[in-house]
């Protein structure tokens, strides 16, 4: 009988296929908590936007406590600086802290987020945050700006 062999292949591609998220531009909870950490120390107060970028980078918009408009790129796997790009501005009032980006995060995955892609404030104050749910299915929620409360989500 053939058919012993061709049932163990499916079996034998599981361990292929076993998802690592941060290839395919998503983050887990603890990695992203990590990174955050990392643009802390790199000087970060204030974010616009936090994304995935070609699968194994961060890209960080926002500025630093001496003022500066940043915009860098992290290696996912270690946070060391790939690229980076300033100029001087001031901090907009509408601009998250890194202690609101954190409360927003935890909200968006209390609600459902299982793995990050991206998350952006806008000039009105409004939060977007997208990702993957327990179902692996795109997500995106949307928060209130005032007390990070969850607004909305819209499954793709």
């Amino acid at each position: 009988m053939k058919t012993l062999p061709l049932l163990m292949i499916p079996v034998a591609l599981v361990g292929f296929i076993s998802p690592v998220w941060a290839d395919d531009g998503q983050l887990e909870r603890a990695q992203l908590e990590s990174l955050l950490d990392k643009a802390d120390e790199y000087g970060f107060t204030h974010y616009e936007e936090i994304s995935m970028d070609d699968g194994d980078r961060l890209e960080l918009e926002g500025w630093g406590k001496d003022g500066w408009q940043l915009e860098v790129e992290m290696a996912v796997n270690d946070g060391s600086l790939i690229e980076e790009k300033r100029h001087k501005d001031q901090v907009p009032k509408w601009a998250l802290s890194g202690e609101e980006v954190r409360q927003a995060l935890n909200n968006a995955f209390d609600s459902d987020l299982q793995r990050f892609e991206k998350i952006e404030v806008d000039r009105n104050g409004s939060i977007e945050i997208e990702g993957y749910d327990t179902q692996n299915q795109e997500i995106e929620l949307h928060l209130d700006g005032n007390d990070f409360s969850v607004t909305g989500v819209e499954n793709d």
